[in-house]
């Protein structure tokens, strides 16, 4: 994954990002630290996957902050004007809000502004009976959009219909 243009990403994000370890990191007027990580993901496709996570380091509670969230999407934009691959999101399972995350994740995305350039696709996996929420977000205009989704549903697929 290419290293994106931070002074690009900083004149559309509403909070400074910087990086750090190869990760973005940004810290909220309400003193709330996040970190935002890409890793390569090979769960599904062998190559042009990331998953993207978000992480609150500091553990403070984040208020309903428009920041945060144009924030998000400016790093999210960023990603695909650097890297037109495929993105993953997994919503943290560790503090069973994951519903809730998903909730927000996907009415942050069908806010955004630019959202009909992109496909979003969220499913659940289930996992010892935990709903694990997973999402895929995918250029319009990537050629293989078609042959991503099926692969995506195949994926998914496969966790929902277990062999007996």
């Amino acid at each position: 994954m290419q290293t994106f243009n931070l002074t690009r990403l900083n004149f559309h994000s509403p909070y400074k990002v910087w990086i750090e370890d190869n990760e973005y990191k940004f810290i909220t007027d309400y003193d709330v630290s996040y970190r935002i990580i890409f890793s390569d993901n090979q769960d599904i496709w062998k190559n042009g996957a990331y998953e993207f996570s978000i992480f609150n380091d500091n553990h403070k509670a984040s208020p309903n902050d428009p920041k945060v969230k144009g924030t998000i999407e400016a790093i999210i934009e960023e990603f695909f004007l650097t890297n037109p691959n495929i993105l993953l999101y997994q919503c943290e399972t560790g503090d069973n809000r994951q519903a809730m995350h998903a909730r927000l994740f996907t009415k942050w995305f069908n806010d955004y502004a630019y959202n009909n350039n992109f496909c979003v696709k969220v499913s659940i996996l289930k996992d010892d009976e935990v709903d694990n929420y997973i999402a895929l977000i995918v250029q319009k205009s990537n050629p293989e959009l078609t042959n991503i989704l099926q692969t995506f549903d195949d994926f998914v697929g496969f966790f929902t219909h277990k062999p007996v």
